[in-house]
Protein backbone atom coordinates (compact mmCIF):
# COMPACT_ATOMS: atom_id res chain seq x y z
CA UNK A 1 0.00 0.00 0.00
CA UNK A 2 1.36 3.51 -1.13
CA UNK A 3 2.60 5.78 1.82
CA UNK A 4 2.70 9.84 2.31
CA UNK A 5 6.82 8.64 1.43
CA UNK A 6 6.00 7.16 -1.47
CA UNK A 7 7.16 9.37 -4.77
CA UNK A 8 4.34 8.17 -6.77
CA UNK A 9 1.94 10.53 -5.27
CA UNK A 10 0.97 13.79 -4.58
CA UNK A 11 1.44 15.75 -1.19
CA UNK A 12 0.10 19.39 -1.04
CA UNK A 13 2.78 21.42 0.15
CA UNK A 14 2.50 22.22 4.25
CA UNK A 15 0.76 26.12 4.63
CA UNK A 16 3.45 28.58 5.94
CA UNK A 17 0.37 29.69 8.51
CA UNK A 18 -0.20 26.08 9.74
CA UNK A 19 -3.87 26.88 8.46
CA UNK A 20 -4.43 22.86 6.91
CA UNK A 21 -7.26 22.45 4.35
CA UNK A 22 -9.17 19.89 6.06
CA UNK A 23 -12.31 18.34 3.92
CA UNK A 24 -14.98 16.60 5.37
CA UNK A 25 -17.24 13.88 3.54
CA UNK A 26 -20.46 12.90 5.69
CA UNK A 27 -23.87 12.99 4.09
CA UNK A 28 -25.47 13.66 8.00
CA UNK A 29 -25.33 17.62 7.62
CA UNK A 30 -26.33 18.26 11.40
CA UNK A 31 -23.56 16.14 12.65
CA UNK A 32 -21.12 17.42 10.17
CA UNK A 33 -21.74 21.12 10.83
CA UNK A 34 -20.62 19.91 14.65
CA UNK A 35 -17.29 18.63 13.77
CA UNK A 36 -16.60 21.21 11.41
CA UNK A 37 -17.29 24.01 14.13
CA UNK A 38 -14.79 22.00 16.31
CA UNK A 39 -12.01 21.89 14.02
CA UNK A 40 -12.75 25.38 12.50
CA UNK A 41 -11.98 26.85 16.12
CA UNK A 42 -8.90 25.28 16.57
CA UNK A 43 -7.23 27.11 13.36
CA UNK A 44 -8.03 24.40 9.97
CA UNK A 45 -9.63 25.87 7.39
CA UNK A 46 -12.56 23.11 7.16
CA UNK A 47 -14.76 22.16 4.12
CA UNK A 48 -17.54 19.85 3.11
CA UNK A 49 -19.22 18.03 1.12
CA UNK A 50 -21.77 15.34 0.97
CA UNK A 51 -21.57 13.07 -1.36
CA UNK A 52 -18.41 11.10 -2.83
CA UNK A 53 -18.85 12.59 -5.84
CA UNK A 54 -18.83 15.79 -5.20
CA UNK A 55 -16.18 15.27 -3.01
CA UNK A 56 -13.70 14.09 -5.65
CA UNK A 57 -14.01 17.73 -7.61
CA UNK A 58 -13.62 19.66 -3.98
CA UNK A 59 -10.52 17.72 -3.66
CA UNK A 60 -9.02 18.23 -6.98
CA UNK A 61 -9.73 22.16 -6.81
CA UNK A 62 -9.19 22.43 -3.14
CA UNK A 63 -6.21 20.10 -2.47
CA UNK A 64 -7.11 19.64 0.98
CA UNK A 65 -3.93 18.24 3.61
CA UNK A 66 -6.31 16.23 5.31
CA UNK A 67 -9.64 13.87 4.20
CA UNK A 68 -12.03 12.35 6.82
CA UNK A 69 -14.40 10.69 5.33
CA UNK A 70 -17.51 8.31 6.37
CA UNK A 71 -17.23 4.73 5.79
CA UNK A 72 -20.52 4.31 3.92
CA UNK A 73 -24.25 6.40 4.20
CA UNK A 74 -26.65 6.90 1.60
CA UNK A 75 -24.46 9.28 -0.46
CA UNK A 76 -20.72 8.47 0.53
CA UNK A 77 -18.77 5.29 -0.06
CA UNK A 78 -15.97 5.90 1.83
CA UNK A 79 -14.20 3.11 0.54
CA UNK A 80 -14.67 4.04 -3.48
CA UNK A 81 -13.56 7.38 -2.67
CA UNK A 82 -10.48 6.55 -0.60
CA UNK A 83 -9.56 4.22 -4.01
CA UNK A 84 -10.40 6.74 -6.22
CA UNK A 85 -7.88 9.48 -4.10
CA UNK A 86 -5.18 7.09 -3.43
CA UNK A 87 -4.74 6.97 -7.30
CA UNK A 88 -1.78 9.78 -7.12
CA UNK A 89 -2.68 11.37 -3.96
CA UNK A 90 -0.68 10.92 -0.47
CA UNK A 91 -3.26 13.31 1.79
CA UNK A 92 -3.77 11.22 5.06
CA UNK A 93 -7.52 9.45 4.84
CA UNK A 94 -9.38 9.46 8.26
CA UNK A 95 -12.32 7.08 7.68
CA UNK A 96 -15.01 6.44 10.52
CA UNK A 97 -17.63 3.92 10.40
CA UNK A 98 -18.80 1.39 12.60
CA UNK A 99 -16.77 -0.65 15.20
CA UNK A 100 -16.78 -3.97 13.66
CA UNK A 101 -13.22 -5.66 12.73
CA UNK A 102 -13.82 -6.11 9.00
CA UNK A 103 -14.61 -2.99 8.65
CA UNK A 104 -11.41 -1.16 10.20
CA UNK A 105 -9.49 -3.75 8.46
CA UNK A 106 -10.67 -2.87 4.68
CA UNK A 107 -10.66 0.50 5.41
CA UNK A 108 -6.70 0.23 5.91
CA UNK A 109 -6.26 -2.26 2.90
CA UNK A 110 -7.71 0.48 0.62
CA UNK A 111 -5.38 3.14 1.72
CA UNK A 112 -6.86 4.85 4.94
CA UNK A 113 -4.02 5.93 6.87
CA UNK A 114 -6.46 5.98 10.18
CA UNK A 115 -9.76 4.56 10.96
CA UNK A 116 -12.32 6.04 14.02
CA UNK A 117 -15.37 4.37 15.43
CA UNK A 118 -18.42 6.55 15.11
CA UNK A 119 -19.75 8.09 16.94
CA UNK A 120 -16.78 10.16 16.89
CA UNK A 121 -15.52 11.56 20.43
CA UNK A 122 -14.53 15.55 19.92
CA UNK A 123 -10.81 15.16 21.79
CA UNK A 124 -9.81 11.92 19.93
CA UNK A 125 -10.71 13.20 17.08
CA UNK A 126 -8.96 16.10 17.35
CA UNK A 127 -6.14 14.14 18.38
CA UNK A 128 -5.97 11.99 15.24
CA UNK A 129 -6.15 14.67 13.31
CA UNK A 130 -3.46 16.73 14.55
CA UNK A 131 -0.96 13.22 14.42
CA UNK A 132 -1.97 12.15 10.92
CA UNK A 133 -1.07 15.87 9.62
CA UNK A 134 2.42 15.54 11.79
CA UNK A 135 3.14 12.33 10.21
CA UNK A 136 2.57 13.54 6.78
CA UNK A 137 4.24 16.93 7.05
CA UNK A 138 6.69 16.65 9.72
CA UNK A 139 8.56 13.33 9.72
CA UNK A 140 8.14 13.27 6.03
CA UNK A 141 9.68 16.39 5.14
CA UNK A 142 13.02 16.48 3.21
CA UNK A 143 15.54 17.96 5.74
CA UNK A 144 16.46 21.81 4.61
CA UNK A 145 19.94 21.71 3.80
CA UNK A 146 22.26 23.93 6.19
CA UNK A 147 25.53 24.98 4.76
CA UNK A 148 28.81 24.04 6.71
CA UNK A 149 29.62 27.83 7.00
CA UNK A 150 26.62 28.75 9.07
CA UNK A 151 26.16 27.06 12.58
CA UNK A 152 23.37 25.29 13.14
CA UNK A 153 22.15 26.89 16.16
CA UNK A 154 21.69 30.27 13.98
CA UNK A 155 18.99 28.27 11.74
CA UNK A 156 15.65 28.91 13.03
CA UNK A 157 13.33 25.94 14.47
CA UNK A 158 11.58 24.75 11.74
CA UNK A 159 10.01 21.03 12.61
CA UNK A 160 7.77 20.95 9.05
CA UNK A 161 11.34 21.02 6.60
CA UNK A 162 9.77 24.22 5.36
CA UNK A 163 12.16 26.43 3.14
CA UNK A 164 12.20 29.62 4.97
CA UNK A 165 16.05 30.48 4.00
CA UNK A 166 18.65 30.72 6.31
CA UNK A 167 18.84 34.77 6.70
CA UNK A 168 15.60 36.18 7.18
CA UNK A 169 13.81 39.12 8.08
CA UNK A 170 11.20 38.96 10.94
CA UNK A 171 8.35 39.68 8.35
CA UNK A 172 9.45 36.38 6.67
CA UNK A 173 9.01 34.66 9.71
CA UNK A 174 5.47 35.73 10.42
CA UNK A 175 2.86 33.55 10.97
CA UNK A 176 5.40 30.58 12.53
CA UNK A 177 4.73 28.83 15.74
CA UNK A 178 7.40 27.22 18.52
CA UNK A 179 6.49 23.60 19.23
CA UNK A 180 3.48 23.48 21.33
CA UNK A 181 2.39 27.17 20.69
CA UNK A 182 -1.42 28.05 19.55
CA UNK A 183 -1.78 31.48 18.26
CA UNK A 184 -5.11 34.14 18.26
CA UNK A 185 -5.37 35.73 15.23
CA UNK A 186 -8.20 38.17 15.94
CA UNK A 187 -6.07 39.47 18.73
CA UNK A 188 -2.80 38.61 18.06
CA UNK A 189 -1.73 36.74 21.50
CA UNK A 190 0.68 33.69 21.18
CA UNK A 191 1.24 31.65 23.81
CA UNK A 192 1.80 28.04 25.26
CA UNK A 193 -0.74 25.32 23.92
CA UNK A 194 -2.39 24.60 27.20
CA UNK A 195 -3.25 28.17 27.80
CA UNK A 196 -5.60 27.99 25.16
CA UNK A 197 -7.24 24.80 26.01
CA UNK A 198 -10.54 24.70 27.77
CA UNK A 199 -13.02 22.26 28.70
CA UNK A 200 -16.76 23.30 28.36
CA UNK A 201 -19.14 22.09 30.38
CA UNK A 202 -19.88 18.76 28.32
CA UNK A 203 -15.84 17.89 29.09
CA UNK A 204 -15.23 18.60 25.20
CA UNK A 205 -11.90 20.51 24.38
CA UNK A 206 -12.15 23.85 22.98
CA UNK A 207 -9.56 26.54 22.41
CA UNK A 208 -9.94 29.53 23.51
CA UNK A 209 -8.16 32.98 23.65
CA UNK A 210 -7.09 33.53 27.20
CA UNK A 211 -6.63 37.31 26.41
CA UNK A 212 -9.46 38.00 24.43
CA UNK A 213 -11.72 34.87 24.48
CA UNK A 214 -12.27 34.35 21.30
CA UNK A 215 -12.87 30.89 19.77
CA UNK A 216 -12.09 31.60 16.22
CA UNK A 217 -9.01 31.50 14.25
CA UNK A 218 -7.18 30.51 16.82
CA UNK A 219 -3.96 28.47 15.00
CA UNK A 220 -1.78 25.55 16.56
CA UNK A 221 1.39 24.12 16.21
CA UNK A 222 0.88 20.57 15.18
CA UNK A 223 3.88 18.91 17.25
Amino acid sequence: MSTPASPNLILPPAPADNRFRLLLVQDDIDAARLILGLLGRTGFECFHSSNSETALGIIEELKPHLLIVQNLGERVDGAALSRAVRENSAIPILMFGPNEESVEVTAFKIGADDYMNSPLRPAILMARVVASLRRAYRYNAAPVPVPVSVPVVAKPENPFGLDFGLEMEETENEGFLPSRWARCDTCGFEGPRPEFEKEDFLGDLKMRCPRCNSTEHIVISLD
